[in-house]
């Protein structure tokens, strides 16, 4: 999986469209949709369009987590068919419910048995989760014979470090060889003045000035030196490039110090107020 990606939730069609082609064009091979999303007939024209060789991408999709074996299959079949692929290299169960907050352990298992098939036919070469908090990951590893590769979640400048005590299970999921990653790294969701401060805040911009860098940068290569991976979303060309450029420079461990202990903005997407999963879902 590439350290950096292209998101491309909220986006309609057309921008989705522009914001893939583009950033193909761009070089960028790593692109995050999902059916929810419902863009993926744009996102896979894009690909199609772009003429890159589908062996140099990674593109990953999304279903729901808490529907039965049958449904996850036509759900997955059905993103393959809007993307006008084979496979995708990587499938998340987007939440740890159905899309009207239903669900539970039992129904968990049954999607994550359906990813397991149809990761073993080839349809996604590798399987994973989001939004998923530790209790719920373990319903998933209670029954797993293929482990979750991958765990997305919410995680951007503001939330400070993360652990099982924290405001996050990125250790568990580390004991259990699960990468990490953030979705909204810049904190799309908190709102625009929270969102402004990641991108435009004295702090970040105060640090980028000295690497001769954006703010926006800082807050990424904040979470990326960290080993975890991030899919920032834009349509500009020049935010891309810079969303980007994260590897060729480092933060010094006093900028990260600073960083981390940043309290605002407040984390937005914990389901129980003290994580990035929502363990509010039964």
């Amino acid at each position: 999986m590439p350290m950096a990606g292209v998101g491309t939730w909220q986006y309609n069609s057309s921008t989705a469209y522009d914001a893939v082609r583009t950033a193909l064009r761009l070089g960028v091979t790593h692109i995050d949709t999902a059916l929810v999303y419902e863009n993926q007939m744009s996102v896979g024209k894009a690909i199609a369009d772009s003429g890159v060789d589908r062996s140099k991408l990674f593109i990953v999709s999304k279903v729901m987590g808490g529907t039965n074996f049958s449904a996850t299959t036509d759900a997955v079949n059905l993103c393959l068919e809007q993307l006008g692929l084979e496979y995708v290299d990587l499938m998340f169960m987007h939440f740890p419910s159905d899309a009207e907050g239903k669900g539970g352990p039992e129904m968990r298992k049954l999607s994550w048995t359906a990813l397991e098939v149809l990761h073993k036919a080839g349809k996604a070469r590798a399987i994973g989760v989001s939004h998923y908090c530790k209790r719920q990951m373990e319903d998933v590893l209670e029954i797993a014979t293929v482990k979750p590769a991958v765990n997305q979640v919410e995680f951007h400048l503001g939330m400070g470090t993360t652990s099982d005590e924290g405001n996050d299970y990125r250790a568990f999921d580390k004991e259990n060889g699960i990468l990490y990653q953030s979705f909204s790294p810049l904190c799309g969701p908190c709102g625009p003045k929270a969102h402004m401060e990641l991108i435009a805040g004295e702090v970040v911009t105060g640090i980028g000035a000295k690497y001769n860098k954006t703010g926006a940068q800082v807050s990424l290569k904040w979470i990326v030196q960290q080993g975890i991976p991030v899919i920032p979303k834009s349509d500009n060309p020049k935010h891309i490039l810079a969303n980007m450029d994260l590897f060729d420079w480092e933060l010094s461990a006093e900028d990260m110090a600073t960083l981390t202990a940043k309290t605002y903005p407040p984390v937005s997407g914990g389901g129980d107020g003290k994580t990035s999963g929502d363990c509010g879902i039964p």
